[in-house]
Order: C-alpha cells, then structure tokens, then sequence
C-alpha cells in the first residue's frame, strides 16, 4: 500500500535521522536532569497556575522512555523477522504495547477516571470507527478501549504531521495506515488513498477515521465561522453543531463507498478537554478528570449506499454524537468548576 505523507526513501530517511537521534537525545538528557527537573517540578505545584506540573513532568519522560524502547523494539523486530506474518504479528505487538502503556501513564499520573458506556456495542467483527476529535490524547480510545481487547486490528487514518513522532512514522508505516496531507491539493487521490484501505481488509481488521480532521477548539470553530462567512451551507453547519467541527465528507464518504460489508462504530467522549493543550495538562486541567466514552453500533445493512443519503446519514449521527458531548460536557465542566 502507498502511503500518502509518508514520503520516498530519500526523505524517510532523513526525517528519521533527524528524529530519532532527537528523540534519543532528549531522553538522555531529561534521564540524566531527573532529579533536578522533578524538584523543579514539585516546586511549580506550588502555585495554581502550574499545580500540574508534577504529573506532566512524569508524563513526558515516561514518553520519552516509550518512544525510546519503541525504537529499539522496531529496530530488533525488523532484524528478527524483516518481513512475513511473524514481523507484522510482532509489528501490531509493539504498536499496541506502546499505546497502552501512554494511557496508563496519564490514567495513573493525572489520576482519570475511564468509564465507558454502551459497550456491548463493541461486540462482534471488526468496524469502521467513526471518532469525535478534542485532543491528543484521544488517540488511544480505539486501541486501548476497542481494539486491544477484542483482538481486533485498526488501519488508522493519521495526518501527516506524526511522521515526526518516530515510533508512529516507524510502526505506521510498517502497517497498513495512511498519513494523509489534510491541506493537499490532490482530493481525489487522497479519497482514492482513503478507500483503499478498505482493500482486502479482513473481519477482524477495521479503519479508524476522524471525520473532522482535526482537533475541535471553539478557536478553531469560530476561525471557520470567519473563513466561511460567505458560506450559508458551512454557517448552517457550525450553528448545529457549536461543539463539534463539521465532518469532512471526503474521506468518510470514501470508506463508506468502498465498504465491503462491516458495521460503523461511533464514539462519542467527553473529559479529554483538560489535555488539548499542553498549558491545560500544566494547569492541571486534566487533574482527576473524568473521562465518559459512549460507543454506538450502526449495521451496514443500515447505511445508505448512495453518497448523498451517506451525508445526510452521517450528518445524522453527528447530531447524536452532538447531543452525547452537550449533556456530558456540562456535567465534566460542573465537576471541575466544583473542585
């Protein structure tokens, strides 16, 4: 499979010789620096401002050391096996080893609070997952909470700005995953790269997808009320949905045409806000949050096949996934305001 974003070899090679020294680089001197940083850190609780700065300190070296031993486990797996069922076996090992252990991490460290409703829905083969997007963290709800403990395997649509996290560029790109250039000027090829995931995918392999394409902030929905003032259908679009960004159709369309038969998986989440900036996870924002995940299941045989009907249906069940963060965003904002 190609993969958009991720470049040719001159330039893979070079960004990961860019990368992964960094990476090594940075680990060794925050490893070296511990005691001093961790001071620093104790000292900056101290105040409101930074009372997080504790776990966020913690949070970024047990990243480091993740995306450290990641590497190195990339590096032994490719001259172990090199290619076949077993490097792909151990691939999918690393990747979902490695994302376990950052929600771990920030469970323990920011002392969250995972609670996930509807989950029978996750039951049976594997889906389209249809994603709300609010911050990094988010990320790892479809591995951890979906696909790990169901034996399940995901081909991720990424953006292309990962590449720079190493063990992502390694793994990903090792695995069938498409890094896609959400500000390319070629839409036709990236829906044609968007659909061919759906190639000769298996029942217990599903894609994941983040309709809006990137992180929701009111600064961002209001920077499009801006950008499409002239625009009566985008206008309609960020009045209904004023805590959601508006899906773009393209890719969601393009797996949904090029479905063989699967089911589609939304999820809905709510306490994710306090870590969509690094200052919030500083803050302490993100401290003893409640985080709620809703799933809901839709049939295939539910879902339109003509694309017209396709957008009106996902437009749908935008307005489920709307309704879900409104009535549970409220209660998050309550409980913090009370702490």
């Amino acid at each position: 499979m190609d993969f958009s974003g991720s470049g040719n070899v001159t330039s893979l090679i070079v960004r990961r010789l860019i990368t992964i020294p960094a990476v090594f680089l940075l680990t060794a001197l925050v490893t070296m620096l511990f005691p001093v940083l961790l001071v620093l850190a104790l000292v900056l609780t101290i105040f409101p401002a930074t009372r997080g700065a504790l776990p966020s300190f913690g949070f970024l070296f047990g990243y480091l050391w993740c995306e450290t031993v990641g590497i190195f486990a990339c590096a032994y797996v490719w001259l172990r096996f090199r290619r076949g069922e077993q490097f792909l076996n151990s691939t999918y090992k690393i990747q979902a080893v490695w994302t376990n252990c950052l929600k771990t991490l920030a469970e323990r460290l920011f002392r969250l609070r995972f609670t996930i409703e509807n989950p029978q829905t996750m039951s049976g083969p594997a889906t389209i997952v249809v994603l709300r997007h609010s911050s990094i963290a988010d990320t790892v709800i479809p591995m951890t909470c979906y696909a790990l403990p169901r034996n399940l395997r995901l081909r991720y649509v990424l953006k292309r700005e990962l590449l720079l996290d190493p063990c992502l560029d390694i793994v990903g790109n090792r695995l069938p995953n498409l890094f896609i250039d959400r500000y390319g000027d070629d839409g036709e090829l990236a829906k044609t790269q968007v659909a061919s995931l759906m190639r000769g995918i298996g029942e217990d392999e599903g894609v994941m997808i983040y309709p809006e394409g990137t992180r929701f902030s009111p600064e961002k929905h209001q920077a499009l009320e801006r950008k499409f003032s002239g625009n009566a259908e985008m206008q309609k679009q960020l009045k209904r949905w004023p805590l959601l960004l508006p899906p773009r159709l393209g890719g969601t369309i393009a797996l949904l045409q090029a479905n063989p038969g699967k089911d589609v998986l939304f999820c809905a989440h709510t306490g994710f806000e306090g870590s969509s900036h690094f200052s919030d996870l500083i803050n302490g924002a993100w401290i003893s949050a409640r985080v709620r995940i809703y799933f809901w299941r839709v049939k295939f045989s539910d879902i339109p096949s003509d694309p017209t009907a396709q957008r009106t249906w996902l437009f749908s069940q935008w307005d489920t996934m709307h309704d879900w963060v409104a009535d549970n965003q409220t209660e998050y904002a309550s409980r913090s305001e009370s702490e």
